[in-house]
Formats: C-alpha cells, structure tokens, sequence
C-alpha cells in the first residue's frame, strides 16, 4: 500500500517550458545571411527564416524577430529541431502560410510539433478565439484546478477570486475559468468516481487477494468526529503501478464524520458496507482490521471481525503510565514547559538564547513546547532542552527565570531522555509504510532488554523503569503468543525462528506447513480447470484411451507414483529450505525478498504477502491522513468545507495513484 526511491506525485505534471532553448532579445542584426561555416548544411528550407550568428556559429538569429538561439554547445552536432520549435512558437502563421517548411522537416521535429500541439497546456495558439470547454488545453487546465483544490484542501469558491483569474488570464488568455459551482457538482465528483475506479483496480491486485484495514477516529478542534478506513496490501507484479516502486501499497477509502456520543454503535454497520462495496463485491478477502480505538476493536469482535490492537497505541499507554507513575518525572516537565513557554513569549530570551547558542557553538535550535498529553512531544522538548543545557543555564539567569533547572535535575532529565529513547526509535520504526507485523515480536524483545540495562544506566527514575516493566508484560505478553505476530515474524527474513524457542520453532513451522498444505488444496479446487480450459481428470481420461499404445501415456502413471513416494511434501520442503538460508540485513524489506522467491516457493510466497503486508500500526494511515493541510482543515477556526469527506479522499489517493485516472 522498494529499490529506487518512489517517485514524487506532486512533481509529476509540469508546465511546458517556456522555450525548449534559451532565447535573449539582442540589439538588431543584419538580417542578410551570413556566410555559413563549413559545418554547416543548410538542406531544411528553415534556413530561409534564420541566419548563423557571427559572434556564435552555435546560435542563430531569427529574421523575424531578432532573437537569439542556441543550438547547443557541440559544433559537430548542431539540428534544427530547436528552430522549428521556436517558429512554431511564435510564428505560426509561417507554418500556415509557407508549407514548405513542414514539407522539409525531419521526422523528428514533426513529432515535436504534435507533442507540443497535444501536450502543451499553457502554449499559446496562433488563433486567438476563446477556448470551449472541450478544447484540449480548457480540459487540462480545468482538471489541473480541480487537482488543486482537493491537494490544497481549497473551498471552491477561491476560483471566484481575482488573483487566481488575472493569473490564467496572464498565462492562458484563451480559457475561461469555469463557475465554482461547476467544480462542486461535477468536476470534483467526477474526479472522485475515476479515482475510486483506479484504487478498486490496484486493490484487484492484492497478493492472494487479501487486503488489511486500519480504522480509527479523529477528533477537529471544531468538535467534529470523522471514522476513517484505510485499506492496506502487497502486490508482487502489477501492470498499474510504475516500475521501480516496492510492494507495500496502501489507500484511503473512506472518512465520514460521525457523531461518537450517537453513533458508535452503528460504526459496525458502516464498515460493514465499506467492506462490502469496496472488498466483498469485488471478489476480494478482508484480513486484519488495526485499531487504536479501544470501543471500535470491542464492537467489532462482539460483530464475529478480526481486530488487532495498534502496536503505536499500545506504547503510548505504557509510556503514559509510566511518566505519571514518578512525580519528580512529572515536576521537572512542568518546569521545562514553564521555561519553554517564557523563551516563546519573550523577545529578550530569544534574543539571548540565540547570542549564547553562537558563543557555546550549540545547534540554532528553538526550544519545543509539548503537548503534555502526547508523551513523544514531551520527549523531544526534554531532549532539546538537554541540547542546550549551558545556553538554558546561563539565559535562565539573566534573564531572571523563577525556574532553574538544578544540577540534579538536569541528571534526571537526561535520565528520562534516555528512558524514553528507545520507545520513540520503536514508534519511529513502526511509522515506516514498510513496517510489517514481523517486527512487532523483535521490538518486544528489545524493549524489554534495554529496560534492564537502563536501571544502572539512569539515576533517579527507577519508579518509571519498574512500570514501564510491568506495563510490558501486562500489555505486550499476549501478543508474544498470538499466532498471527509468530507466524509474521517466522515469515520475515529477518528474523525466521531466531526468537523462538525450540519448541515454538518447531510448532511454528508444523503450523506453517499444514497452512501451506490447506491453502495448496484449495488453489487446486478453485483452479480445477487448466489454462486451456479442460479439466485435468478429463485430459488424463482422453489421454489413456486415445493414446493406450504409445510409451508416453504412461506418463500420468510415473507422476502419481513419484508423487507417492518418500520424498518430503512440497510445502515441507519449501518451509525447510526457506529456514535454511541465512538470515537477512535488518535494512531489507521482506516483500523484496519474497518477490525474488515467489516462483521458488510460490505459495510460501503468497502465506507472507498476507502477513507481511499487514501493518503493525495505524501510524503509516496516520501519515497519509495528518498532513499540514489537513490539519489546517481539521484544526483552524476556517469554515468547514462542503464536500471535505470526498476532497479528503482526492487529497490522499491521488498521490497514491501518481496522478494516473
């Protein structure tokens, strides 16, 4: 929902340049033509509009207009392309009036000419009539604006403003810019129902037809609650996704505002119908359901759904619980957002802390301001403050703070930093759009292994080590044991069986061959018929009868005896010889592993894609979901917009797709 860095959405659509060669207006030139230098041949009858520049054999001037125009730096390969491309330009009425340049231009410059004709957006006609709504050119324009507006999160009524339309009228005097209610009733929905057909087509395309979900609900500052579901799956092989991307794919379908205090309850239903018009409908398997919300997970299990608790939500807790299990933890933040607030509202403090952070060579960083009930931000603001310890000292003196931060204190809050650190680092890592399932097992492990170490590392917070030990065990435990989490980090390349005990890794890999053996019959069930659309019990029947005589019809025999033998399963032997290879760099991505070997252990390959393409938290969502401008929209005392669910969806998919519907 890897390789070469994905390519970016937002840059994918550029205006034609403005000149295909660099043109500079220069003082009146001899309009006779030069004499030509050796290498140069003048066959293209263009030669009768320009003539070679006697400063510059590499530029010619344009008998028209008097421009001057590069044809490149090397005199041995010097074209015309750029000078039919500049009478096009700007003197079309040549092209019209003398076919005899078309008739002399190289091929290559005729399929320049129909690429600018067809391509150009901001290109400027030789006829200056008004476009209609149908010219090639309006279209692109219109659908660019639309684009625009669900990006930017814009109300439609901003293309009503006279600076969006001097604009156009500036760059495209020949288009006129549709009424906002054109964007509101057909523009827009339009878009959405091509984009929901391109995300329906990639969702086709999930491995084993499986696909996961992450739900959860988000509350603006204007009181408005909204239910989002995200879809996320892997797909080896696609015919719709550019070469070069990797397999993780994921997609928004769906944020409605809801009322929580009415309609938490029928949040089932609506999920319900979700699934079905996007999944079921579509031929489609729904598989794990993540959630950070306590009261969706409960009603959809009470529902007979497969939930499964964000990873994220569950660190929060612990950390949560663990900051206000010590009170001198919970003093010492309340004075670094005492200190911290005053250098933000102080002109002076900032003045200062900026002249002490140059004499001490510290980092030009400004102090953080926490959100006391999001524990990273309260991280961050203590680990900035710990940056700028001797600039905070010497500032809080000078410009007589109440608060000083003691000696002690500061020992205590490096403590906490360090506390808190590798928590963060596990959220950060679970954010990654390639996070998997796999991880969630090894990142216990780890937790739980530096939370011993730190207790001779830190000074006085052992009260928060000790519940952070214990908020580990009470909410991480179970998942050590789930089958889906065992199975997931079993399958990721990374890890396999190292974390298990012998008898867990012999358990597991049991599990696993008896699941590749299930889903191995029923591949052969639903497949019954073979590529050439005969059944293979009627091929082996016809071949027995028609061909008793020939050596080769016992062929079918020697298969099923071989078949029969001692020799180990299929599913067994591709599970041992999986486990058998070396163990992967934490740096890879398994879904590029199982995509080498998905021809190699085809339905070992498909068993990953389903748990590997699951993601551990609602955090990647998250991320495509909280973006500057949706907050802005979410947030801000703005006026809501009409249509924010449908804009919304635009707004995150269209990148997604790279603009392609």
């Amino acid at each position: 929902m890897i390789r070469t860095p994905p390519l970016l959405p937002y840059t994918s659509i550029n205006p034609t340049e403005t000149s295909s060669s660099k043109e500079a207006e220069s003082p009146a030139t001899d309009k006779k033509t030069q004499p030509l230098p050796v290498f140069s041949k003048k066959t293209s009858k263009l030669w009768n509009h320009f003539s070679i520049s006697p400063a510059d054999p590499t530029k010619v001037v344009c008998l028209h207009c008097n421009r001057t125009i590069s044809r490149g730096k090397k005199t041995t390969n010097l074209g015309t392309s750029c000078l039919f491309r500049h009478v096009q330009r700007f003197h079309g009425h040549v092209l019209e009036s003398n076919n005899t340049i078309s008739g002399d231009v190289p091929s290559a410059d005729i399929h320049i000419k129909q690429e600018l004709v067809d391509t150009s957006v901001f290109e400027a006609e030789p006829s200056h009539e008004p476009f209609d709504q149908h010219h090639p050119v309006a279209k692109k324009i219109t659908k660019l604006i639309a684009e625009m507006l669900a990006l930017d999160l814009q109300p439609s009524a901003i293309v009503e403003n006279a600076g969006l339309n001097r604009l156009l009228e500036y760059l495209q005097p020949q288009y006129s810019l549709p009424t906002s209610s054109y964007f509101t009733s057909t523009a827009i929905p339009d878009m959405y129902e091509r984009v929901k057909g391109v995300v329906l087509t990639h969702l086709k395309e999930a491995e084993g037809s499986v696909v996961h979900f992450t739900t959860s609900i988000w509350v603006s500052s204007q009181t408005r609650e909204y239910l989002t579901l995200t879809a996320h799956w892997a797909t080896y092989e696609s015919s719709v996704r550019p070469q070069g991307q990797d397999f993780h794919c994921s997609a928004l379908l769906s944020v409605t505002q809801i009322d929580c205090d009415q309609d938490m309850q029928d949040i089932p239903k609506q999920l319900e119908y979700l699934w079905e018009s996007w999944i079921t409908s579509s031929g489609l398997k729904k598989g794990f359901t993540l959630t950070d919300n306590t009261t969706i997970r409960n009603t959809l299990e009470d529902h007979g759904h497969v939930t499964m608790q964000c990873f994220g939500h569950n660190i929060d807790l612990i950390v949560n619980e663990a900051i206000k299990s010590q009170r001198m933890v919970q003093n010492l933040l309340s004075i670094a957002r005492k200190i911290c607030e005053r250098v933000q509202r102080s002109a002076k403090a900032k003045e200062k802390l900026a002249e002490l952070q140059r004499i001490h060579q510290l980092p030009e960083n400004q102090l953080i301001q926490d959100v006391p009930s999001k524990w990273m931000t309260s991280f961050f603001m203590l680990e900035r403050l710990v940056e700028q310890k001797i600039a905070i000292d010497e500032m809080s003196i000078e410009c007589n703070f109440r608060e000083i931060i003691s000696c002690d204190q500061w020992e205590v809050m490096l403590s906490v930093c360090n506390a808190l650190k590798p928590f963060e680092v596990a959220c950060r890592e679970m954010s990654n759009r390639t996070a998997t399932l796999g991880q969630v097992i090894p990142l216990i492990h780890i937790l739980n292994r530096k939370i011993d170490m730190l207790f001779d590392e830190t000074v006085g917070i052992d009260n928060m080590l000790r519940s952070l030990q214990e908020a580990m065990v009470s909410r991480m435990s179970a998942t050590l044991s789930d089958p889906r989490y065992t199975w997931a980090t079993m399958l990721d390349p990374r890890y396999k069986t190292s974390l298990f005990t012998e008898e867990q890794a012999e358990q597991c890999k049991q599990d696993l061959i008896q699941e590749l053996d299930l889903s191995s019959s029923t591949s052969v069930a639903e497949n019954a018929l073979l590529p050439n659309g005969c059944s293979e019990a009627s091929d082996l029947t016809s071949a027995s009868h028609s061909n008793r005589d020939s050596l080769w019809s016992l062929m079918p025999e020697i298969r099923q005896k071989t078949k029969n033998g001692e020799k180990p399963k299929s599913s067994e032997l591709s599970v041992l010889e999986y486990l058998e290879e070396d163990i992967l760099d934490q740096n890879c991505d398994p879904l590029d592993y199982w995509n080498l070997k998905k021809f190699l252990w085809p339905n070992l390959a498909k068993v990953a894609a389903r748990y590997v393409g699951c993601p551990p938290s609602i955090v990647p969502a998250e991320t495509l979901f909280s973006t500057a401008s949706v907050n802005c929209a979410l947030n801000q005392p703005r006026p809501l917009l009409d249509n924010m669910e449908g804009l919304l969806f635009l707004k995150v998919n269209l990148p997604l797709i790279y603009f392609q519907y």
